[in-house]
C-alpha cells in the first residue's frame, strides 16, 4: 500500500509505538505535552525500556521531540512546517497517481471498492479518523499499483504527521463530497479515464492545501489581536 500499517505488531516495542502512535495522531496525548518513560510504563503496564524504544522511533518521525537534556515531548503543530510537508506529500501522491493508475488490476479495483465502502460506513458511524482511514487506503491502491516501494516508503513516513494535523485542526475535510470526489476518480478509472482521474485527485489535494493555508492566515490573525 502507499501508506504502510503495522496491523500485527511482532515485537513489543512494534506494539508500543503503535499505541502511542495512536494516542499522539488522535489527539489523547496532546501536541506538547511532556512524556515520561516510568509514567507511560506503568499505565501500559511495561518496563520502561520498550516505551523508551517507541519514543525515540517517534521522534525519527516526527512526532515526539527529544530535547538535549532528555526531555520528551509531544511535537507541537508547526502549521507552517505542515505546510511545507505537505507541499512534498502533494507531489509525491501526484507521482503515484501517474505511475499507478496504468497498472490497476481488477483486484486493484475491488480493494478500492472496498475502500469506498468502509469510507460510507465510517462516515455513517459518525468516526472521523475510520474515514480518514478509508480514504486513505483507497488511494493507497493507486500508488501501490506503482510497484515503487521507495515511493510508498516516502509517503508512509510522514504520513502520520499529516493524519494527526487532519483530525486535530481540519477534520471537516473528510466530509460526504470528499467521499463523492473519490467515488468519481473509481468511476473515471474504471472507464480508463487517467486524465480525469488525476484531475479528480489534484482536487481533493488542492481542497486540503487551501484548508491549511486558511489555518495559517487564522492563526497570524490571532496574533496580531
Amino acid at each position: 500500500m502507499g501508506v504502510t500499517r503495522l496491523q500485527l505488531p511482532t515485537t513489543l516495542r512494534e506494539a508500543t509505538v503503535e499505541h502511542l502512535r495512536e494516542e499522539i495522531v488522535t489527539g489523547n496525548l496532546r501536541p506538547g505535552e511532556v512524556l515520561k518513560d516510568a509514567e507511560l510504563a506503568a499505565q501500559l503496564g511495561l518496563s520502561p525500556t520498550p516505551v523508551r524504544e517507541a519514543l525515540v522511533q517517534l521522534a525519527s518521525e516526527g512526532l515526539v521531540e527529544i530535547q538535549p537534556n532528555k526531555l520528551k515531548r509531544v511535537a507541537p503543530l508547526d502549521l507552517e512546517m505542515m505546510r511545507e510537508l505537505y507541499a512534498v506529500q502533494r507531489v509525491l501522491w501526484q507521482t503515484g497517481y501517474s505511475w499507478g493508475m496504468p497498472k490497476l488490476t481488477p483486484a486493484d479495483f475491488d480493494a478500492m471498492g472496498n475502500a469506498l465502502a468502509e469510507q460510507v460506513a465510517a462516515i455513517e458511524r459518525k468516526q472521523p479518523r475510520a474515514v480518514l482511514m478509508a480514504h486513505t487506503d483507497f488511494h493507497s491502491v493507486i500508488v501501490a499499483a506503482s510497484k515503487n516501494r521507495e515511493l510508498g516508503r516516502l509517503i508512509a513516513d510522514r504520513y502520520p504527521l499529516l493524519e494527526r494535523l487532519i483530525l486535530l485542526c481540519m477534520p471537516e475535510v473528510l466530509s460526504p463530497e470528499l467521499l463523492s470526489v473519490n467515488q468519481a476518480i473509481y468511476t473515471a478509472l474504471q472507464e480508463g479515464d487517467h486524465a480525469r482521474a488525476m484531475a479528480l485527485g489534484e482536487r481533493i489535494r488542492a481542497s486540503f492545501a487551501d484548508e491549511l493555508d486558511r489555518l495559517i492566515a487564522n492563526q497570524a490573525d490571532k496574533g496580531k489581536n
